[in-house]
């Protein structure tokens, strides 16, 4: 098939700087600068929303928590990406939680302040209109492959949207960087079975694997995979 890795992985737009300048301005007055390290959350699930997150660098993941415990994977957002916007237009609590895989920084705007100048700002509701229904439809295509594949097909997914998110700025081979309970939660199988079929890709050539780092070696038979 014609693989479209943009109906799959989104990556949020500069909204902020697409603003006119005096619009942008009310934002960038109010941005805070801050820092979050490794596993600490930016908010969780169920809290009610404090404000929004810019990522400005590391990467975060997006879960739930259902059954008590069981973790389900759901996004990960890189540098540039917009969170946490969503249930504050909406008046809702946060329906994920947000978790540093790395030390992060991010620009943090409050939940007032954020919504007074979206009141006062077409333009960004328009821009925050249309990311957020780029994010829904990938979402929804997630889901539907997600009902229709196989683990193995599922897998082989998953690694070619994380060789988009670990992509290095510059170009290049992505070493991605993930624990293998968390790649388990992303494609919603046990650890042993992500594991063994892991392990037929890297017996095939297919895949590097070093520790917890992957390395994908022939993308095109992971793309036969899910074709």
């Amino acid at each position: 098939m014609d693989f479209d890795l943009k109906k799959y992985y989104y990556k949020s737009s500069d909204i902020f700087g697409q603003l006119p300048p005096a619009e942008f301005a009310l934002i960038n007055k109010s941005i805070q600068q801050k820092a979050i390290k490794k596993k600490k959350l930016l908010f969780k699930q169920g809290a009610h929303p404090a404000g929004v997150y810019v990522l400005n660098t590391g990467k975060v993941k997006m879960f739930q928590v259902s059954g008590g415990e069981k973790e389900t994977v759901i996004y990960f957002y890189t540098a540039g990406d917009i969170m946490g916007y969503r249930p504050i237009i909406c008046n809702e609590s946060h329906p994920l939680s947000a978790e540093a895989l790395e030390d992060c920084t991010y620009s943090f705007i409050p939940r007032t302040t954020f919504l007074k100048i979206l009141a006062a700002s077409p333009s960004l509701s328009n821009l925050l209109l249309e990311n957020l229904g780029h994010e829904f439809s990938v979402w929804v295509n997630n889901m539907s492959l997600f009902a229709s594949q196989s683990v193995k097909e599922r897998i082989a997914m998953a690694l070619i949207k994380l060789h988009e998110i670990y992509k290095p700025e510059g170009g290049g081979l992505s070493v991605i960087q993930l624990s293998r309970s968390d790649f388990s939660a992303y494609v919603g199988t046990a650890n042993e079975t992500l594991v063994r079929l892991l392990g037929d890709l890297k017996r095939k050539g297919i895949i590097a694997i070093q520790g917890k780092n992957i390395r994908i070696l022939q993308m095109n038979v992971l793309l036969d995979i899910i074709s």
